[in-house]
């Protein structure tokens, strides 16, 4: 049997957690250009982009329509937004997070440090030592 391979680029992780749910979805040609639709970009049912009206999750991996229209579509788990963002370069607004109630969008990857004393703290931010 013969085949052939086709490099898209380069795996990008969306995902913020191991847990999640998706559902098998293809996914349709973009109108113009390139025909890659980039991992982070909100699918409707039909498989087309949107940016929040009609979402039904969110593409999983980079796909090739040309090679093959199958893709992943994140229904439920949590996302890293601003990795997702930056890949499929479609700017999440708030009609997204309505549509998709199974998902959490965070921002906040890896900001895990506080910026003041550690320790029991009270009203004023000093440490609650005595």
């Amino acid at each position: 049997m013969k085949y052939t391979t086709t490099t898209v680029g380069d795996s990008v992780e969306i995902l913020a957690s191991k847990d999640f749910q998706a559902i098998p979805i293809k996914v349709a040609t973009p109108g113009s250009g390139s025909h890659v639709v980039p991992a982070g970009t909100p699918l409707t049912a039909e498989g087309a982009s949107t940016t929040g009206s009609g979402a039904i999750g969110v593409l999983l991996y980079d796909v090739d329509t040309d090679a093959n229209p199958n893709g992943a579509a994140v229904v439920q788990g949590i996302i890293n937004a601003t990795v997702a963002q930056a890949h499929s370069g479609v700017s999440y607004v708030s009609a997204l997070y309505s549509a998709l109630p199974g998902i959490v969008f965070r921002t906040n990857i890896g900001v895990n440090g506080a910026t003041g004393a550690t320790g029991e703290t009270g009203a004023t931010g000093e440490t609650g030592e005595t």
